[in-house]
């Protein structure tokens, strides 16, 4: 069997196309309500209406917000995630574009990612977090060494009491 180096033709342009409107939706939703002053169009938080306590996503919209303003800060503050989501809709969109333009697919920079290995260590980093943002708001105590009282833990704090 020969392989070639060069990258395989793309064969279904519509999952790019998928892809492009799924990634640019968040992105374009929070350009539009931060520039244009448009209402957010998204209900209540349905999971704290019925269960009494903050989603493991619960500040990603606001943290979308405040980057479409240029608040990075902010938005770290509102979810640690949140900025990383960001660039990860932004790549994809881009790649996608790049698929569709260059009639190639890029599987390859997909592969490298989406491992079971990078893919576990990101959700226990990201239940990680949540567990930690339901610990502070929740049961906050105080932290040894006077840790509680750097920018860093009280940035923390603010966004996990803020939820």
């Amino acid at each position: 069997m020969v392989t070639s180096s060069c990258p395989s033709r793309l064969r279904c342009p519509l999952w790019r196309y998928v892809a492009i409107a799924a990634g640019s939706a968040p992105l374009a939703v929070a350009m539009s309500v931060t520039r244009l002053g448009l209402p957010i169009p998204l209900p209540k938080c349905q999971f704290q209406a019925h269960f009494g306590f903050p989603s493991p996503s619960c500040g990603l919209t606001r943290a979308f917000l405040a980057l479409a303003r240029g608040d990075l800060g902010l938005a770290l503050q509102y979810h640690l995630f949140g900025p990383l989501i960001v660039a990860a809709l932004v790549a994809v969109v881009a790649i996608s574009v790049g698929e569709l333009r260059q009639r190639r697919s890029y599987m390859h920079l997909y592969n490298g990612v989406l491992q079971w290995r990078y893919l576990g260590l990101w959700a226990i980093a990201y239940g990680s977090y949540y567990g930690l943002r339901l610990w502070v708001r929740y049961s906050l105590v105080e932290l040894p060494w006077g840790l509680d009282h750097t920018a860093l833990w009280q940035g923390f704090v603010a966004g996990a009491r803020a939820l």
